[in-house]
């Protein structure tokens, strides 16, 4: 065992850690006053070496046998304050502000940053130091902004992907279809709404996924798959937690689907039990469920079957729980076994998503009915 190891196993045995120069330090506890001074005397060197302009960092942490995070730390304090700062002074001047970007950041440019998020989620580090800059002439660094968001919340400000709103949907007569609705499925008993729609399947959803790259050559490896990845499939599915039919029922087709092949999958639905007299079916308005033979579709199954076809406003897929079954899907595709996927050979992934469907229960799906406020 050399000194390094045993001097991390020593430290590790007392809570502490050891950083790249075999010190010994304390997570999350300041650095003491002695210590900094020292630091910063060696900065003020270095800094006199180079005519006063700013120090080469990384040499300077070497020579201190510190991380760089720290000599920045003392550079801020002797920039800011023109002194070091006792860890005591700090803890105990109760006005001092704490957090991201204190140094740098008062309540106006908080502020501002705070307007430029609402009117942008989606803008740039770039952006924010733009926007600051042009509102209030604070100059900062984009870390500093990425620090503002990332840990000066309780809620991390990471960048997410995010849900796309036509301006559309908000039209007068979208939100009265919307009224309509609600009132409508709110007059019938929850278990006896049945909802549909569609899903076109990729192979890549099962057999595409990120590998790790080998840390000794620094080769991606590849993955070894069947031709199924290329194939492309249509889902065409029904979700409900009527406890006397299964959760789903679900028919997997090659290839892009259409208002015939739909319209059977609705008839095939009737004929095994799964849509019952007396049941409501929520479909969107899509042009496969409202078009071709289709249209005649409500008359026919209130007529024969006396089945309530319900169609949801436009731009409302929130609503409609077999949304999230497909994204139950997805998901279990993506962690499923390749090796056991690739021994299934042909149309592999319509094998997998058959095994993933069929174990989805009544209880995952009211979850997701609940989930859509039904």
């Amino acid at each position: 065992m050399n000194n390094d190891e045993l001097s991390r196993q020593v430290a590790a045995a007392h809570g502490l850690l050891v950083n790249s120069h075999n010190r010994v330090y304390q997570s999350g506890v300041a650095l003491q006053a002695g210590p900094k001074v020292s630091i910063g005397i060696e900065y003020l060197k270095a800094q006199a070496e180079v005519d006063g302009a700013r120090p080469n960092i990384s040499h300077l942490a070497e020579r201190c046998q510190v991380s760089r995070s720290t000599i920045r730390k003392v550079e801020t304090e002797l920039l800011t304050f023109g002194r070091i700062r006792d860890p005591i002074e700090i803890r105990e001047n109760r006005d001092a502000p704490v957090g991201p970007g204190v140094l740098s950041l008062d309540e106006l440019d908080i502020f501002v940053i705070m307007m430029l998020y609402h009117a942008e989620p989606s803008r740039t580090l770039e952006g924010y130091v733009q926007g600051l800059y042009q509102c209030t002439g604070t100059i900062v660094s984009k870390s500093t902004i990425s620090r503002f968001f990332n840990h000066g919340f309780d809620i991390k400000g990471s960048l997410c992907t995010p849900n796309m709103v036509p301006y559309d949907k908000f039209r007068p007569e979208n939100l009265e279809r919307a009224v309509e609705y609600l009132l409508t499925v709110s007059m019938f008993d929850r278990s006896r709404i049945k909802f549909g729609d569609e899903k076109h399947l990729k192979g890549a959803e099962l057999f595409c996924r990120r590998t790790r790259r080998n840390v000794c050559t620094g080769e991606i490896p590849p993955i070894m798959t069947h031709s199924d990845f290329r194939n492309t499939y249509s889902i065409v599915g029904f979700c409900g937690i009527d406890p006397r039919t299964t959760p789903l029922r679900y028919s997997i087709v090659q290839g892009n689907n259409d208002a015939e092949n739909f319209a059977l999958q609705i008839e095939l639905a009737v004929l095994v039990g799964y849509l019952r007299f007396g049941d409501v079916v929520v479909l969107d308005r899509a042009a496969i469920h409202t078009g071709g033979t289709n249209t005649i579709l409500e008359d026919w199954l209130w007529d024969n079957f006396r089945i309530f076809l319900l169609l949801l406003p436009a731009r409302t897929p929130e609503w409609n729980p077999i949304e999230l079954v497909w994204n139950i899907l997805v998901q279990r595709l993506a962690i499923f076994s390749l090796e056991v996927a690739n021994s299934l050979g042909q149309h592999s992934l319509v094998q997998v998503s058959q095994l993933i469907l069929d174990s989805i229960t009544h209880a995952e799906v009211d979850g997701c009915y609940r989930k859509c406020g039904v």
